[in-house]
């Protein structure tokens, strides 16, 4: 279904596997959609500390809160009753109708507790108690630092039941009338028939197991595995004696079979997942980070929560409403958003907000219905989805958008002095020899700008020359105009790629030209921006004259003088020689004023008087020159 559309360039999709970056509220995610969860309810009661086990007997919920080393009854009205309080202490509970048996981690200790009453007490031989079972009318112990399980007798005579090959007995499951417990240092799950001679069952290479279940005949283990770096989670199923990993990544906590579907809880987000061969849901995202118990009572699954401690069961029936929150989409600096796709089935309601920055606060907009089309200018952006009614689901969402268009900068625009140029794709010209560092510093100190790659070309072209980009990184095309003063631009190149043309002046009669740039970026643009730039130059084919020239004899020399003149560019240089000096090259003369800057110059020079004649040479701003010879 469609909510808005517009054409922009881009889609930001949200489908597959992008959908678990977001974050649900009574809504599950699959790879392929987010539906409906079941009600979760939560205990009214939270402190300090983690829930490291859960029982109930009747309708009263009894559960152990470590670090703080807590055991608490919840009746369901008023304050819940603290059964003990023993700082530091790691709590194991297992329940058998009124009884429920308590264990006590680092002191070894067992407590039988009725109500609110400890009935009994007896020390294991052990120090840690990790997990305790009922199993053929006997209590099973599973402790550590040794790695045994001990059995407890209808005297409560306690004798040793089994030695591991591991540091710690952590889990232990009942299927099929067998025994099966985890372990940690090294984790490994064994196989108990009807009497204590165990065997190694599965090798899962895990430091430690944490979680145990069987779905029908799979066996479905959750453990932690040391690498090089942090430690990482990991689940994995044994099928027909075939190992599937079907997750690696932050740490799992613990895992449980609760009708039929497996279920794993993570310590770092606060996500409870249900896994399967071939993927996983997100069923529930806590607030609080960790979930550090999972247990089944009658059927229901409840769920332990760490820093703070708290309990939430979930129930066998469905939501009527919940959400689903997109992560946080950065479009950038100048965006322009389109419309929000999706496809999906039911009432679903769709809400935006967005910001200047990318963690969300105070300064983010408030939540609003999306109305036509997403309208705001901000660069980030996120969506929520309230699903409502029956059996909604959204299975993909899709938002357009664009990066505003900037114009292109050009940063530099100049024609180059007569007989100077560049190479490059347009200016196909006769290059003499690149141009040397004293020559580009004679002609900048001149006022002319002249490039680092600049070379000496044939006379008659110049070369225009430019320096641009794009802010957006789009590629540029460029247009070149011509016109003199007073008259309109006719084109002169279309589409150019490079950063320089040359012209021919030889069909253009002199005078003084404009010539215009518009550089493009509609190479990489639907809706394409354009800059332009003009500069002015002269185009001056014909040389200086030189008039009034005068020989005066004193001595041995001869002073001589004279005027040179151009209508268009200002004289550059004077220069001469003599019959005496053919083979040297050309001296210069010297300006009346002192410098050579004006259209009319003045200059004078001595010679020695045996010289048959003088040569005198005169160039202007365009690169003419004319030599004229007087015979002396």
């Amino acid at each position: 279904m469609l909510l808005f559309m517009i054409s922009l360039s881009y889609l930001w999709t949200y489908h597959g596997d992008s959908l678990y970056r977001g974050k649900i509220d009574g809504t599950i995610i699959s790879r392929d959609s987010v539906f409906l969860g079941n009600k979760i309810e939560s205990v009214r009661w939270e402190s300090d500390g983690f829930i490291s086990d859960i029982v109930k007997s009747g309708r009263e919920l009894y559960f152990g809160i470590s670090d703080l080393g807590l055991i608490i009854r919840d009746h369901g009205s008023g304050s819940p009753d603290t059964i003990i309080n023993r700082k530091g202490g790691l709590i194991s509970l297992f329940g058998k109708g009124d009884l429920i048996v308590g264990g006590l981690s680092p002191s070894g200790k067992l407590l039988f507790i009725k109500g609110t009453s400890i009935v009994d007490s007896i020390t294991i031989p052990a120090d840690n108690i990790y997990s305790i079972l009922e199993w053929n009318g006997k209590f099973l112990i599973g402790t550590g630092p040794e790695g045994k399980i001990y059995q407890l007798g209808d005297n409560k005579e306690v004798k040793e039941f089994y030695s591991t090959q591991a540091n710690s007995v952590t889990e232990m499951v009942i299927h099929n009338n067998k025994l099966f417990i985890g372990t940690a240092n090294p984790g490994l799950v064994y196989e108990f028939k009807n009497d204590s001679s165990g065997r190694i069952y599965y090798d899962p290479d895990l430091e430690e197991v944490n979680g145990l279940g069987f779905v029908g005949d799979t066996l479905c283990v959750t453990g932690i595995k040391a690498g090089n770096s942090e430690p990482k989670g990991q689940i994995k199923f044994l099928i027909h004696n075939r190992e599937f990993e079907v997750y690696q990544g932050t740490p799992i906590l613990n895992g449980i079979e609760v009708g039929g579907r497996f279920y794993a809880g993570e310590g770092e987000d606060g996500q409870l997942g249900e896994f399967h061969r071939n993927g996983f849901l997100i069923v529930s995202d806590f607030d609080e980070p960790k979930i550090t118990a999972l247990k089944n009572i009658n059927g229901e699954l409840y769920i332990g929560t760490g820093y703070p401690a708290k309990i939430y069961s979930i129930k066998n029936e469905k939501r009527r409403e919940g959400m689903y929150t997109s992560s946080v989409f950065k479009g950038g600096i100048g965006i322009i958003w389109g419309n929000l796709f999706y496809n999906g089935k039911g009432d679903l309601t769709f809400l935006i907000r967005s910001g200047r920055k990318e963690e969300v606060d105070s300064s983010w907009t408030k939540w609003q219905p999306l109305g036509r089309r997403i309208d705001t200018e901000d660069p980030f952006v996120q969506w929520r989805v309230v699903l409502k009614g029956g059996n909604p689901y959204l299975k993909e969402v899709r938002i357009s958008y664009r990066k505003r268009n900037f114009p292109p900068e050009i940063q530099k625009f100049a024609v180059l002095p007569p007989t100077i140029g560049i190479v490059g794709r347009n200016t196909q010209t006769q290059i003499h020899h690149p141009l040397s560092q004293e020559e580009k510093g004679k002609l900048r100190k001149m006022g002319f700008f002249i490039p680092d790659n600049s070379c000496i070309i044939q006379k008659g072209v110049r070369c225009i020359y430019w320096e641009a980009h794009d802010p957006d990184g789009d590629r540029l095309s460029f247009d070149l105009f011509l016109k003199r003063e007073n008259e309109e631009f006719r084109s002169l190149i279309f589409s150019l790629q490079d950063k320089a043309y040359s012209l021919n002046t030889s069909p253009y009669p002199d005078g003084s030209y404009i010539v215009k740039i518009v550089a493009k970026d509609l190479m990489d643009q639907p809706s394409p921006l354009s800059s332009e730039k003009t500069t002015s130059f002269l185009i001056d084919h014909t040389p200086p004259g030189i008039e009034n020239i005068k020989k005066r004899v004193i001595g041995d020399s001869v002073f001589v003088s004279g005027t040179c003149i151009d209508k268009l560019s200002s004289i550059s240089g004077i220069f001469y020689r003599t019959s005496k000096d053919e083979e040297v090259q050309w001296r210069r003369a010297r300006p009346l004023d002192g410098l050579f800057d004006e259209k009319q110059e003045s200059f004078s020079c001595k010679v020695d008087r045996k010289s048959k004649y003088i040569a005198i040479r005169v160039f202007d701003r365009s690169n003419n020159d004319r030599v004229i010879r007087i015979e002396l």
